[in-house]
């Protein structure tokens, strides 16, 4: 977190990297690539421990969701291709 203090200019970085993550899931949820919404998942959880002090724990929340809605649906793809 001091790290952050420090470099005026990583917080507004990260906070861009998490609307990139943000949009991108979306996108790709809608196409549904499901392995890339796992990923932005992964990628967000990360960046919101930077973010503790402040808005980290509800990106934590939306990053797990993300992950979890990409295995649901990987899941449930594969099993409909079997039958």
């Amino acid at each position: 977190m001091e790290f952050i203090e420090l470099n005026s200019w990583i917080a507004p970085s990260l906070l861009f990297m998490t609307l990139v993550a943000m949009a991108g899931s979306y996108f790709c949820f809608k196409a549904e690539k499901y392995f890339m919404l796992m990923g932005f998942g992964m990628v967000q959880t990360l960046i919101s421990t930077l973010f503790a002090g402040s808005i980290g724990p509800v990106l934590f929340g939306i990053g797990l969701i993300q992950f979890y809605v990409g295995i649901v649906n990987i899941k449930k793809v594969k099993a409909m291709s079997h039958e």
